[in-house]
């Protein structure tokens, strides 16, 4: 039975255990893997990331080789104590499939950022109202000094600080209030507000999402490796969605990100068995983008925010009442983009 699952093509392959057993997916991951990353090694730290979170079992297993490729491409070791990146499971409700996305910690920013060769070291902090000592000043005597203390006080400034191998330096102090507007402004936060949801990263980890949010203020300051850049374009929860079930069987084409291939979603999601019924499904979309032009712009966001929503796994009958006073008034003002939202909801619906 091994050797079956271990000769057997990937697209066949229909678990994530079996995955972690195929040859092929081991080849594809030595192909994309950096020099210091040992395939045989990932395999066994995935197999305990799967048994600290059991739901990745569920996962489509392609996808879930190519978020375990992207860590391996970004040398960051997934789901570790290392905190440098995660493999977590995403519920895309337009294929109604579990799929893997991946999120890279604040951790593995600052590893990443010491690959370019140009930096010794790099850090990130809070500092909070109970502090011991912070001195920050710009100008002529721009200085930034901070001793933690209990951390129990009110949260004023997120902050991160690297030096170079020259002797310089660099860093950059974010007000507390402007952290916030970039976690108000995170599409997973939103969601997970709308729809009461717990998962989200800010509201588990925001101390972590804070300081991470710092590091990627400074990266603008600073001599970047290829893979830093990279990690923060696939970064899940800076938004990013990535096809990584194409990014698998295709690893030379690079990670999809989602806003690419949304509008190629419908033929490319296509399993080969229904792939002629799924061609003429796929050109109608295309069809109303011709009229475009002549919605609203309102109204094409909305839209777009339903979609969004129910991508996000959230139920059908709770985006319709959220969503109620734009859907009536799309109904009166664009009335074919009202019906393809309404067939929308009732699709995912019917599958919830």
């Amino acid at each position: 039975m091994s050797t079956a699952i271990a000769k057997k093509p990937l697209r066949q392959v229909d678990s994530v255990q079996h995955l972690l057993q195929n040859d092929q997916a081991r080849q594809q991951l030595s192909a994309v893997a950096a020099k210091h990353m040992n395939p045989e090694r990932l395999m066994r730290v995935t197999a305990n990331a799967i048994r600290t979170t059991p739901k990745l079992q569920e996962c489509e297993p392609l996808s879930f080789l190519g978020g375990l490729m992207q860590c391996a491409a970004l040398g960051l070791e997934p789901n570790t104590v290392l905190g440098h990146a995660y493999l977590i499971p995403f519920w895309n409700g337009r294929k109604r499939v579990n799929e893997v996305q991946v999120v890279v910690g604040y951790k593995g920013l600052i590893d990443l950022a010491r690959r370019s060769g140009h930096i010794t070291s790099i850090s990130a902090n809070i500092h909070y109202s109970d502090d011991e000592l912070w001195e920050y000043e710009e100008g002529t005597e721009a200085r930034l000094r901070h001793r933690p203390g209990p951390q129990d006080g009110e949260k004023l400034h997120a902050y991160a600080i690297a030096k170079f191998t020259d002797g310089g330096h660099a860093y950059v102090v974010l007000p507390w209030a402007q952290v916030m507007k970039t976690r108000d402004n995170s599409q997973g936060y939103k969601t997970a507000v709308r729809f009461n949801k717990t998962d989200s990263p800010w509201m588990a980890h925001e101390d972590a999402m804070a300081k991470k949010t710092a590091i990627r203020a400074l990266a603008k300051y600073l001599p970047l490796s290829v893979e830093f850049v990279d990690a923060v374009q696939i970064d899940n929860d800076a938004g990013a969605r990535v096809d990584y079930a194409s990014f698998a069987m295709n690893p030379d084409d690079g990670a999809t990100i989602d806003d690419e291939f949304v509008e190629e979603d419908a033929e490319d999601a296509a399993p080969e068995q229904q792939a002629e019924e799924a061609k003429p499904a796929a050109k109608k979309p295309k069809e109303k983008e011709q009229s475009e032009p002549e919605v609203p712009e309102e109204h094409r966001k909305a839209f777009e925010q339903i979609e969004q929503d129910l991508t996000d796994g959230a139920p059908a009958e709770a985006t319709a009442t959220f969503h109620a006073d734009a859907l009536e008034k799309m109904k009166a003002e664009a009335p074919e983009l009202h019906q393809q939202a309404l067939d929308m909801i009732q699709k995912a619906g019917q599958e919830d």
